[in-house]
């Protein structure tokens, strides 16, 4: 079996995912994102699909350029 890595981004504390696999992500915990395409993600300071900020809320946009960004350290 081929071992996955976790992703070393610092996203956003806030940003949270569900992938189909029933693994949740984000937070303080580690990143993995095996299935991209059908991850759900979401804000929990929004609780929806876009942020406090009005964007759009995902792994490559929760970054630290967003004023609501926090970090997960």
């Amino acid at each position: 079996m081929k071992r996955v890595k976790s992703i070393d981004t610092n996203f956003c504390r806030y940003l949270k995912a569900k992938n189909p696999f029933g693994t949740l992500e984000g937070g303080t915990g580690d990143w993995y994102v095996f299935d991209d395409a059908n991850t759900i993600y979401w804000c929990v300071k929004s609780m929806g699909a876009g942020g406090p900020d009005n964007g759009p809320v995902e792994p490559g946009r929760c970054l630290e350029d967003r004023h609501c960004f926090r970090s997960r350290d």
